[in-house]
Formats: structure tokens, sequence, C-alpha cells
């Protein structure tokens, strides 16, 4: 969130920065900070997001856990697939558990799971793939799959059974009527 108002020592602290900045910086670089510079300097408070509009909105450690918890339950769910047989496998509808990604145009889920796929190096099964959902609520099917998760999880299943997959498929499938 850029600020209303900055405090004389805060806008004294950030204009000493952009000094600096200004002379590490290149010909572009140095004519950025002599603006920022400026408008810290006059107090222009409705152009402060020019100041700080390389900054993003703060992704809620919520939005955070919710992504990590979808994608360790995905990853379960990829593994005790991995495991089944494939008379198994023919007789669930596995294309209804696919991971979806996340609708980018809600932001935040889309890019805390594309930072922790691509920049952290987690989940490396989704690295490489189109990560961006295409329908417009992945996250109503998820959570209806996170309360089936949440029960399993309290049974400290390591895998999920043939029964414990269909029951996931069952809640995507009644989600979608």
């Amino acid at each position: 969130m850029i600020p209303e108002t900055i405090s004389l020592v805060d806008r004294q602290l950030l204009i000493n920065q952009c000094k600096i900045l200004s002379v590490l910086g290149d010909g572009q670089d140095k004519a950025l900070y002599e603006r920022r510079i400026e408008i810290l300097e006059k107090g222009y408070t409705g152009l402060y997001q020019k100041v700080f509009n390389t900054l993003y909105e703060e992704v809620p450690i919520s939005t955070y856990q919710e992504v990590d918890t979808i994608l360790k339950m995905y990853s379960r769910i990829n593994d005790s697939i991995r495991l089944l047989s494939d008379q198994d496998k023919e007789l669930l509808d596995l294309g209804s558990l696919e991971f979806e990604g996340f609708d980018a145009n809600n932001g935040m889920h889309y890019y805390m799971m594309s930072y922790l796929v691509d920049r952290m190096d987690e989940y490396l099964e989704y690295k490489g793939r189109e990560l961006k959902s295409h329908t417009n609520s992945p996250l109503t099917k998820y959570n209806k799959m996170l309360q089936i998760h949440s029960e399993f999880m309290h049974l400290k299943k390591e895998h999920y059974s043939t029964t414990d997959l269909q029951k996931f498929i069952e809640a995507v499938k009644a989600n979608m009527e």
C-alpha cells in the first residue's frame, strides 16, 4: 500500500537513499532517482506512487499457507496416484483431480504459487507447467478437496487409497453441480 503521508525523518532517509542510488546508477537511473528526490523533498503526496511503484502489495501469510497446503495436498494425491495399479487408475476419473493452477486475474494465490515453484524451487512437479487456471473458481474446488485432505491428515495417512481418491473426485464433482 502506498502511504498517504510520510514523516519528515522517513522522507529524509528515503531522499538520502535515492541520492546514493542516483550516484551508483547509470544516466537513466540517475534521472529516475532525481525525480523521486524532488517528490520527497517537496512532499508531493499525490506522486508518492512514483516513488513506491516498484513495491507490490504484501501477500498475507494466510494466502501463503493456503497455497502451500493446496500444493502439499496435490503432492500427496499425485504420489498416491503413482502408486496405483493401472487397473485402479482406470476405475477413477483422475482428470477431475488434475491441478488447474490459480486464477492469474485474482493475483495473490497465482503469484505466490509461481514464486514458490519458479524462484524457490519448491513443488518441482509444477516447474515449467502452465500454472494459470482457465476456470473462474479453482479455489472453490481446492477448498472442497482440502476438507477431505484435512480429515485424512487427522488419520495421519501418508498415501491415499483408491477409495480415498474417490472421495476427492466426488467432492470435486459435487462442486461442479
